[in-house]
């Protein structure tokens, strides 16, 4: 038997439909929770109860919202789905992201050492080695209530599930953390993300720069003598929440963390590779140094994305400074963020 290709596309369909009206989605979560126990059954001791009451509590989609999920998988790998959850009378949107990782190369009998051994990487979560052993990062993570092993995992393969909901306690603008299941990851839905509003009024581009500017100098501040330097600080990594009126953080998957305790604390510029957009050297923020480089981003962004057409002489100067933050003009790009803010609110 021969089908043509839009036959075969009515069939695909037919069949992804009927294997969605069989399969709930809170029965995807949870068969996806089941494989992540298996893979790491020390990572995940205290999850299943919590999440088995929460995926109950998920309102399933329409048929046809599961099947176009579905059919985007086929071409686009990243599990991003938005969830709806029952709470009393009132429905609240959340996104679940769930990190992909090769299941057979993970070593769960040995993480510890297996993150420490781990060669430098580029890319993802990066925890500057000091001369402890035990990094301080893992020591407060348990002080915090996290069990050692689940630490050890996340911190090797999906460290924005552990910073998520730290950062949320402490008032950082990060969504909210409803569920870690396994390495599925549920949190509040903070709105579109900041590539929606490149053409909008300018009062509101305003407002959004000065609020990327104040997130920059809060990373770097950072919480308990951490700081947080973003390798991804980019339009799609932030959404704007239209109700609270606030540039929210939304993914923390490419960062690098240094334990102010074991640094000099001096500060000092960053100077960017010389490359397009923003590269870097994880040695340079592992240096000891407290660096500008969350301010170089912010402005970089600001610059070229949100206010690049903005007509105004002061503010693109002061822009242009913090980006190139030449020797004789710029010492550090800290003053030119706090200039910014200030003509910005103004």
């Amino acid at each position: 038997m021969h089908l043509s290709p839009g036959q075969l596309k009515v069939v695909l369909i037919l069949a992804l439909l009927q294997e969605l009206q069989v399969k709930p989605q809170r029965n995807v979560f949870q068969e996806l929770l089941e494989k992540d126990l298996r893979v790491c059954p020390a990572c995940f001791p205290d999850q299943r109860e919590h999440c088995e009451d929460f995926f109950r509590r998920i309102s399933e989609p329409s048929d046809w919202s599961r099947l176009t999920k579905a059919v985007s998988l086929l071409f686009d790998r990243r599990m991003v789905y938005f969830v709806e959850l029952k709470e009393e009378e009132q429905v609240t949107q959340l996104v679940a992201k769930r990190k992909h990782i090769d299941q057979w190369k993970v070593k769960s009998e040995d993480l510890e050492n297996e993150f420490l051994e781990q060669k430098e990487r580029l890319g993802g979560f990066h925890l500057c080695r000091t001369f402890a052993r035990k990094p301080r990062f893992v020591s407060y993570l348990e002080q915090r209530g996290y069990a050692s092993t689940s630490v050890w995992f996340y911190m090797m393969h999906y460290v924005s599930q552990l910073l998520m909901q730290e950062l949320y306690s402490l008032d950082f603008p990060v969504p909210r953390t409803f569920a870690s299941c396994g390495l599925t990851h549920f949190q509040s839905y903070a709105g579109r993300s900041l590539t929606h509003y490149v053409e909008a009024k300018e009062d509101l581009r305003l407002e959004l720069a000065s609020q990327l500017l104040q997130l920059a100098l809060k990373l770097t501040f950072g919480f308990s003598d951490f700081r947080i330097y973003l390798t991804d600080f980019t339009a799609d990594n932030l959404a704007y929440d239209e109700a609270s009126k606030k540039v929210i953080l939304i993914d923390l998957d490419s960062l690098v963390l240094v334990d102010a305790q074991s640094t000099s604390g001096q500060v000092q510029k960053y100077e960017p590779l010389p490359d397009e957009g923003f590269t870097f050297d994880v040695s340079a923020f592992c240096s000891g140094q407290q660096l500008d480089a969350n301010i170089y981003q912010a402005c970089l962004l600001v610059r070229d994305v949100l206010l690049k057409n903005v007509d105004n002489k002061r503010l693109q100067l002061l822009l242009e400074q913090c980006v190139s933050c030449q020797d004789d003009l710029c010492d550090m790009r800290f003053q030119k963020a706090y200039d910014l803010i200030k003509l910005l609110d103004s």
